[in-house]
């Protein structure tokens, strides 16, 4: 084989290598794309998915802070309520022990009036076994 005959087959393996590598690289182009399309679409439905989280815990903040303020709002209605119940019940422990005291006095009261009508009845008894034994003898 001549250098002639040499050149042109390396020539003609080099052109077909290249050719070769061109459709591997095209090749290897074309599975990129469609993998890079897949995987852009899959990164957009996790984007939008993300999205869509992250307004879903916006409201879910939004919510919790409303309902912060209402539990502070009932925490301070409850104070309230336990000062006016704690105020309620010293009123009524007050009222109580002066109409214990009002029965008392009243019951002590009553019991010496019942005495003495108790004593008068039994002096008009008295009088009128004597004005009746006198009558009688």
């Amino acid at each position: 084989m001549d250098a002639e005959t040499l050149a042109k087959l390396i020539k003609e393996e080099n052109e077909q290598t290249r050719r070769h590598f061109d459709e591997k690289a095209a090749e290897s182009q074309r599975h990129f794309d469609v993998v890079a399309e897949s995987l852009e679409s899959k990164i957009r439905v996790i984007a939008e998915g993300h999205g869509v989280l992250v307004e879903k815990i916006d409201g879910l903040g939004t919510r919790m802070d409303s309902l912060e303020t209402k539990v502070d709002r009932l925490d301070t209605r409850m104070d309230h309520l336990e000062t006016k119940l704690d105020a309620f019940i010293v009123e009524t422990r007050t009222n109580f022990d002066e109409v214990r005291a009002a029965i008392k006095f009243s019951y002590a009261e009553l019991d010496r009036r019942v005495a003495h009508l108790e004593s008068f009845v039994q002096d008009l008894s008295t009088r009128m076994q004597r004005i009746e034994a006198r009558q009688t003898a």
